[in-house]
């Protein structure tokens, strides 16, 4: 799956392609012996052969999935978003990318190439398992087929967080021109989905007058309460969209001078010393505020510069937006850089200040 704009994680990097780390998280481990387990217990006729064969599909189930999201990275980096990591584990796995600048038919493409890689890999190796004569070989090569044909169709249902329902986020918000309304269409099929994987694998074969195994009913519940988080926060995310969809960034922003290091304090005379500071490449670094204008003579200005006043912002203060796009890219600058006050740019220009005051004010007056 891809999660866009995630940008932490931890795990094992074990490898590093195109500089992008693919990691395994700590579960993975435990998702690798379950199957290993199952496999082996579950055809004693290879003796301990059997648990071999189980480490093998632990291994390919690995790989398939590191390839499914190998896809989602290839194709999100082809489009020119930043790749944060490819991570596997006890979930099956997910790519971390930069996605603030998406489009419908850009997240569209990213989903679908994960499944579409899946049922290439389960291919070939089902026209290999027909190519090898010996046993275990031709087991595990026909397990990675159905292991890959499975993840395939298991992530084009259409719900999220499943690939599917970014296929369905991707196809209202074409429709609707409202990316809060995909998300949460998509939810709420996510939501439908996990009850009819419950309905389809536990609550039908009692009907049917079967019983279904432990394991069947543990792993069912593991994966429905994945799929349920996941759909219920992308609601969640939606409907916090549209509150914020309620404002504009010309709403809030407050035009301030906009100065380098070496001009001088009474450029900002007209805000009191407030201006955004910018570096060599134009890039807001650095805010001067009053209280420390305030703190050099009147008839200094003129001859002091800013750099000896500014103060360096945190990473990310700066929210790339447009005047009248909504509050998400301001919302999100604050919430990831912990300030209070952030800077919009549009095309690389300065449009001014936003302050956590303002957009709270301008979500209560809409």
């Amino acid at each position: 799956m891809a999660a866009a704009n995630e940008t932490q994680s931890s795990g094992l990097v074990i490898a590093r392609i195109g500089g992008v780390p693919v990691q395994i998280g700590a579960s993975w481990l435990l998702l690798a012996a379950v199957i290993t387990y199952i496999v082996g217990s579950g055809a004693p006729e290879l003796g301990t052969a059997a648990y071999v064969v189980g480490v093998a599909y632990a291994v390919s189930l690995l790989i398939s999935v590191l390839v499914h999201e190998g896809a989602h990275a290839w194709m999100a980096r082809a489009l020119g978003f930043p790749v944060h990591r490819v991570v596997a584990d006890l979930w099956g796995g997910h790519t971390a990318y930069d996605a603030r600048l998406s489009t419908p038919g850009k997240a569209a493409a990213i989903a679908v190439v994960g499944p579409l890689a899946n049922f290439a890999l389960a291919l070939v190796a089902w026209a290999a398992s027909f190519a090898v004569t010996a046993e275990v070989p031709s087991r595990i090569l026909f397990g990675i087929a159905f292991v890959n044909l499975l993840l395939a169709v298991f992530n084009l249902l259409p719900g999220l967080p499943l690939d599917g329902g970014q296929l369905v986020d991707a196809l209202v918000w074409r429709l609707t021109g409202r990316r809060e309304k995909g998300l949460i269409a998509a939810g709420w099929t996510g939501r439908v989905v996990t009850v009819g994987v419950i309905l389809w694998f536990v609550a039908r074969p009692l009907l049917s007058g079967e019983e279904p195994s432990l394991t069947s009913i543990i792993w069912m519940g593991l994966i429905a309460v994945f799929m349920w988080q996941g759909a219920t926060a992308a609601i969640r995310t939606g409907q916090a969209r549209q509150m914020l969809g309620r404002g504009t960034v010309a709403q809030v922003v407050r035009p301030v001078p906009v100065l380098r290091g070496t001009d001088v304090l009474e450029a900002a005379a007209a805000t009191g010393g407030l201006a955004v500071v910018i570096d060599e490449g134009g890039r807001p670094t650095s805010l001067v505020i009053p209280p420390d204008a305030q703190t050099v003579p009147r008839d200094r200005w003129v001859t002091t510069p800013v750099s000896a006043l500014a103060r360096i912002q945190p990473d990310r203060w700066v929210a790339d937006t447009r005047a009248q796009d909504d509050l998400t890219a301001v919302v999100t600058a604050i919430q990831e850089s912990s300030s209070q006050v952030v800077v919009a740019v549009e095309d690389g220009r300065v449009l001014g200040l936003v302050t956590v005051e303002a957009v709270n004010a301008a979500i209560a007056a809409n």
